[in-house]
């Protein structure tokens, strides 16, 4: 199982054993998000994947809201603006219970 889940994410995001396909750039704000293809495999942008084919792709990042879309081999790069999954907002300090 292991073998095949290595073989998988060479083939998504190396490319190294596919015979044709094109590569395609991910970046996202703020960098470091996690790029996975149809729920295999993944990299950490900045990155480029090689795909033969239309995909689906999600970008994640801890306490960002995750961006799912899908893309095809080639094209302008893709950047990703990740919204913050619970908007930081002013902490009043006399508010909170003493620890």
């Amino acid at each position: 199982m292991r073998l095949i889940l290595i073989l998988t994410t060479m083939v998504l995001l190396n490319g190294c054993l596919a015979t044709s396909g094109a590569m395609r750039s991910f970046t996202s704000t703020p960098s470091g998000a996690t790029v996975t293809i149809d729920g295999y495999g993944a990299c950490e942008t900045p990155c480029t994947v090689k795909l033969d084919g239309d995909r689906k792709v999600t970008v994640a990042k801890a306490g960002y809201k995750a961006q799912r879309f899908g893309v095809k081999p080639g094209g302008a790069p893709v950047n990703v603006i990740l919204e913050l999954a619970a908007p930081a907002g002013v902490v009043d300090a006399e508010t909170l219970p003493d620890l």
